[in-house]
C-alpha cells in the first residue's frame, strides 16, 4: 500500500471568521449510510466531528442537509494523477522511431531502402492518446487526452550496437465527469537507451529516464446555500523510470515474427499542495506512485519491396501484468477547517493483468529516410479505454 504523507505544525492553523467548512455538517444532514462511498463517508465525518466541536456557530450551518454538498467537497479528483501516470501509459516505453529498423537491420527486404544504413540517426515522433476512466461507484471518471513530442538522436558504436538519447515533452488533459473539474499536466522527460544484437535474430534492450513535472488542477465546488466555487492547485514533482528487455526475430524471407519481453519500473512524486479560491480548498499530502510492470508481447512484419523503397506493415499484441501500483492513501484536510482534522482519500486497486493491441506501417527509402503511421489500443482494462495514434519519422546519415 502506498501513503503520503505531511507535516502540520502547531500553530498553522487559523480560525477564520467566516469559512469555517467544519460547519457544513449542518448543511450536509443526517444520511443514509449507504447513500456515500469511502471517501464520501470520510468528508462526512470530518464535517461531523468539525460541527460537533465549533456547536454550529456559522452562518454556513443554516445551508440546510443535503447530500449532494458532501458529494460536491469530496476530493476524489487528485486520484486522476496517477491514473494517467502509470495506469494509463504504465508499460509502454516511450521507443525510437523507427524502432523495426533500429534493431533490424537485416530483414527488410530489397529496394530502395535496402543500402548500408549510416551510422548517426536522427528521429522525431508525435502521438496522441484519447480515452476515459469510466464513473465507478467509488471514484470520480474523468475523459483524457495526451499529447506527447519526441526528439532523439543514435549511434551505431558497431554494427550490432546503438547507443540513443531523447527528450519528450507530454501535456494531459483530465476533464472530469459532472463537471467536476479538470486537470491539466505539462511533463519533460530526458532518457537514454541503448539495443544491443548478440546475434543477427536476438537483441537484448535498455533505457534509463529522469523528468519533472507541473500540474494545474481545477474541482468545481457547488454548496446548497453557499454557492458556488472554484479550488485551484499547482502541485510540481519528478519521475524516473527503467526499462530492460529483449526478443528473438524468426525471419522467414520477408516475414518476421518476433515474440519479445520487457519489465517496466516507474517512480512519480507529486509534491504537497495546497488548494486556493474556495471555502472547499483542501490540503493535499505528498503522494508517491510506483508501477512495475512486466510485459510480454509478439510482432509479426512483412517487408514489401517497390521502386522508391520497402513497405512494413507490422501487427504486435501485448500483455501487460502489474505488480505494485496498490490501493493509495493520500492524507487531506480542509484548508478552512478550524480543527485541523486529517482525514484519508483512497483510491482503487488497479487492474493486475491487461493487453495492447496495435498496428502499424513503417516505409524506409532512399537517402536513408524512413517514417510510420501507428495505431495501439487498450483492452481489458475494465474501467479504462484508451487509444494512441502516432506519427513518426527517422533520416540517417
Amino acid at each position: 500500500m502506498q501513503k503520503s504523507r505531511f507535516t502540520l505544525r502547531p500553530g498553522s492553523l487559523s480560525r477564520p471568521s467566516l469559512l469555517t467548512i467544519g460547519l457544513l455538517m449542518a448543511a450536509v444532514g443526517s444520511q443514509p449510510a449507504n447513500a456515500l462511498n469511502k471517501n464520501e463517508t470520510a468528508v462526512f465525518n470530518t464535517l461531523s466531528a468539525c460541527n460537533n466541536k465549533t456547536d454550529g456557530t456559522s452562518s454556513i450551518c443554516s445551508a440546510g442537509n443535503s447530500l449532494a454538498n458532501v458529494k460536491s467537497l469530496n476530493p476524489d479528483q487528485i486520484f486522476g494523477m496517477g491514473s494517467l501516470a502509470a495506469r494509463v501509459n504504465g508499460g509502454k516505453t516511450t521507443q525510437p522511431a523507427d524502432y523495426f529498423r533500429l534493431k533490424n537491420r537485416k530483414n527488410i527486404g530489397a529496394g530502395a531502402g535496402d543500402e548500408e544504413f549510416s551510422r548517426l540517426g536522427f528521429w522525431g515522433k508525435v502521438d496522441s492518446n484519447f480515452g476515459s476512466r469510466y464513473t465507478t461507484p467509488k471514484l470520480t471518471g474523468f475523459d483524457f487526452d495526451n499529447h506527447e513530442f519526441v526528439v532523439g538522436a543514435d549511434y551505431r558504436l558497431q554494427d550490432n550496437w546503438v547507443v540513443g538519447s531523447l527528450f519528450s515533452y507530454r501535456h494531459n488533459n483530465a476533464a472530469f465527469d459532472q463537471s467536476r473539474g479538470e486537470t491539466d499536466n505539462d511533463s519533460y522527460t530526458g532518457a537514454i537507451y541503448s539495443t544491443y544484437n548478440i546475434t543477427d535474430a536476438l537483441h537484448v534492450e535498455g533505457s534509463a529516464s529522469y523528468g519533472g513535472f507541473h500540474y494545474d488542477t481545477l474541482r468545481n465546488i457547488n454548496l446548497v446555500g453557499l454557492g458556488s466555487s472554484v479550488a485551484k492547485g499547482s502541485p510540481d514533482g519528478g519521475q524516473y523510470a527503467f526499462s530492460w528487455g529483449g526478443g528473438y526475430d524468426f525471419n522467414i524471407k520477408a516475414l518476421t515474427i518476433a515474440p519479445y519481453a520487457r519489465g517496466e519500473y516507474f517512480n512519480l512524486n507529486v509534491d504537497g499542495f495546497k488548494e486556493t479560491g474556495s471555502i472547499g480548498a483542501v490540503q493535499f499530502g505528498k503522494q508517491t506512485i510506483e508501477s512495475a510492470i512486466s510485459t510480454v508481447g509478439i510482432q509479426t512484419s512483412y517487408a514489401i519491396s517497390f521502386p522508391w523503397g520497402v513497405l512494413i506493415p507490422q501487427l504486435r499484441g501485448e500483455w501487460h501484468h502489474q505488480y505494485l501500483d496498490g490501493v493509495r492513501k493520500v492524507q487531506t484536510r480542509f484548508v478552512e477547517d478550524p480543527t485541523g482534522r486529517v482525514f484519508n482519500m483512497t483510491s482503487g486497486l488497479p487492474i493486475r493483468d491487461y493487453y495492447t493491441f496495435g498496428a502499424e506501417v513503417s516505409s524506409v527509402l532512399s537517402g536513408g529516410v524512413s517514417a510510420f503511421l501507428a495505431f495501439e489500443t487498450l483492452q481489458g482494462y475494465d474501467d479504462i479505454n484508451s487509444n494512441k495514434l502516432v506519427l513518426g519519422t527517422r533520416l540517417e546519415f
